[in-house]
């Protein structure tokens, strides 16, 4: 095949009716993206489409299932007693249609019928697995057994490690020349990070030298291999309910030399952004090992919202990699230092200059947001030079002030630390300062401002460096911050959620930013549960004295199933009633144990006790 190669097709029911185009640049085409977002079936409407136009023995399809009929009886050895030796990969029928075999059965009869792709496979068997292949027929049944490189007994392929099999489907269906175009889902399937690797080394080799045009949909980073900006157009991105994007090469951003570096340099974790439906960017280690915590503690789930944390090397950074990810349809939102704010608008510019950015804008009554951004500096810097002497005793309390580098510009580091120092005092002690009402109406409009940037994505620690904000460990901004930040982690073990989320308020709003918008909350199933139940007790309560009479009740009304709750008669004053608790221990709600009263609303009752744990 020549390429480029334009391919226009329809995906039935997941497009609707508009036809897709996917675009062939070289010999093997990635499909990336989330779980539902549509690679498996645009792979599937692809083959169709390919059968149609170069013919049906050329192209080959393996699914993601290729080796669910071995899995499938190796279950059932020994259980059902039956023996592997007895595994038939197919018969001579199935042999003819080996092509259309979806399942690894269908590479195996390529072994048997091509020895040179035997060879291949089953040299590579031997050098990197230590193991020896074969082939045999037996009643009209094709068999296949392993025997172990220098030992002497033989096993077989259905009690063969799932990925070595897979190993084995994938290249022999690489070696086989008829095969001119072959489709896999994802290839990664059973196999360890490293085996992935070596696959996709063998799949661009194969395209290169045999001018097999491949194309496989993947959820694994080791899938993906960038070294030039130029192998971006080979990545088509997925997404739930959009059409799917790819870049073209005369994409202006592809020539920027800083992307070109970036790619280089561009490690897994940025590999596993491609897959995700938001990318967040944060700096640094120490941003990272809070943000992970934060996470992990307060259940933000961003990992199920299709979200990535990726740290960057620097607030210089931000600008390509924002770029790179929009380009591939990514949503981006940053958490940057302070100074990612003060020092220049590199990174507010990227969020600004969104189309959406005019109309957030003046819905909070502002005109035009970039103006606004110009306005605030300037009168920031008219500040600080009129009140520079007054105002030394403020700033140089800030670890930004203490921690300064050497080599830093006096004039930007004072600008950051009043600022922050800005956002870190109380309002009473805002009030000594030196002009406290023009510092108190500046502090009004970064707030209005950083709200606006907020919605838009661009998130900016208010009072400095990440380390402003610990409590237990030192607040150094220059050395010792990975060390630093896990020692408040180990600290924070010992604070209530609430404390948590005030101490780093200006985290937890981006990490809720790019979470799912809602927390699991069970207590609306338990609500819904207990009503149906409490109603139910509160009536027939009158015409009994025994636990045991409600609970059968309750029984009676709900079948067989075990009641989550327990109730206890009371009398108060006059006011019969129940106290109710909660049986299982497993479940996230708090409220419990709590009265009702036979004269009680048992909808106010129920919803002013239960609500989920904090």
């Amino acid at each position: 095949m020549e390429y480029p190669k334009e391919l226009r097709f329809k995906v039935n029911n997941i497009f609707g009716s508009e036809d897709i185009t996917i675009t062939l640049y070289s010999g093997l085409t990635t499909f990336v993206g989330a779980n539902g977002s549509g690679k498996t079936q645009t792979l599937k409407a692809l083959r169709d489409y390919l059968k149609r136009q170069v013919g049906q023995d050329k192209v080959r399809y393996l699914s993601s299932n290729r080796i669910g009929a071995m899995e499938q009886y190796r279950s059932k050895v020994d259980q059902y007693r039956y023996t592997a030796d007895s595994y038939s990969v197919g018969d001579q029928e199935a042999k003819k249609v080996r092509h259309e075999i979806e399942t690894a059965s269908g590479d195996f009869f390529t072994l048997d019928d091509r020895k040179d792709v035997y060879i291949k496979v089953a040299e590579r068997l031997s050098v990197l697995f230590k193991r020896q292949i074969f082939i045999r027929w037996d009643a009209g049944n094709m068999k296949v057994f392993f025997g172990k490189s220098g030992g002497n007994s033989e096993y077989s392929v259905a009690v063969e490690a799932s990925g070595l099999v897979n190993i084995i489907s994938i290249l022999a269906a690489l070696f086989d020349e008829t095969i001119e175009i072959l489709l896999i889902d994802e290839p990664e399937v059973s196999l360890h990070p490293q085996l992935q690797s070596y696959l996709f080394r063998e799949m661009t080799r194969a395209a290169k030298e045999y001018n097999k045009t491949i194309i496989i949909s993947t959820h694994s980073a080791q899938m993906i291999e960038l070294h030039q900006a130029a192998d971006l157009c080979n990545y088509v991105f997925f997404s739930d309910n959009e059409l799917p994007k790819q870049i073209a090469p005369n994409t202006p951003e592809l020539s920027n030399n800083k992307l070109k570096e970036f790619l280089l340099r561009m490690s897994l974790i940025y590999n596993e952004g491609f897959f995700a439906k938001k990318v967040m960017l944060i700096e640094g280690s120490s941003d990272m090992i809070i943000c992970r915590y934060l996470c992990n503690r307060l259940d933000f789930n961003l990992d199920v919202a299709g979200s990535q944390i990726i740290p960057v090397e620097g607030k210089g950074q931000f600008p390509v990699i924002t770029k790179l990810f929009r380009l591939i349809g990514k949503d981006v939102c940053v958490l940057t230092d302070l100074d990612g704010f003060i020092d220049d608008n590199s990174v507010v510019d990227l969020f600004s200059s969104l189309p959406k950015a005019t109309e957030i804008a003046n819905r909070r009554g502002v005109s035009n947001l970039q103006t606004m951004i110009r306005d605030i500096k300037t009168t920031i810097d008219k500040l600080i030079s009129e009140n520079k002497q007054d105002i030394a005793t403020i700033y140089e309390l800030h670890p930004y002030w203490v921690n300064r580098d050497s080599e830093a510009d006096p004039d930007k580091v004072i600008r950051r630390a009043l600022i922050a120092q800005l956002f870190t005092v109380s309002e009473d002690t805002l009030l000594t300062w030196p002009n406290s009402n023009d510092w108190k109406s500046i502090k009004t409009r970064i707030t209005a401002l950083y709200d606006i940037l907020e919605e838009l994505g661009c998130f900016i620690l208010r009072r400095g460096a990440i380390e402003s904000y610990y409590t237990f460990a030192p607040n150094t901004t220059f050395s010792g911050k990975p060390s630093a930040a896990t020692l408040e982690v180990s600290h924070l073990e010992e604070e209530s959620n609430a404390q948590i989320c005030e101490q780093f308020a200006d985290l937890v709003r981006a990490l809720r930013f790019a979470a799912i918008d809602k927390p699991v909350d069970e207590s609306f199933a338990v609500k819904k549960e207990l009503l149906s139940e409490l109603a139910l007790v509160i009536g027939v309560l009158p015409n009994t004295d025994r636990e045991e009479d409600l609970l059968s009740d309750i029984k009676q009304a709900k079948g067989n199933s075990e009641s989550l709750f327990d109730y206890k008669i009371i009398n108060e004053n006059g006011r019969l009633g129940v106290e109710v608790f909660l049986k299982s221990k497993k479940i996230n709600v708090s409220g419990f144990p709590f009265k009702a009263f036979v004269d009680d609303n048992v909808n106010q009752i129920v919803s002013a006790h239960v609500r989920m744990k904090n």
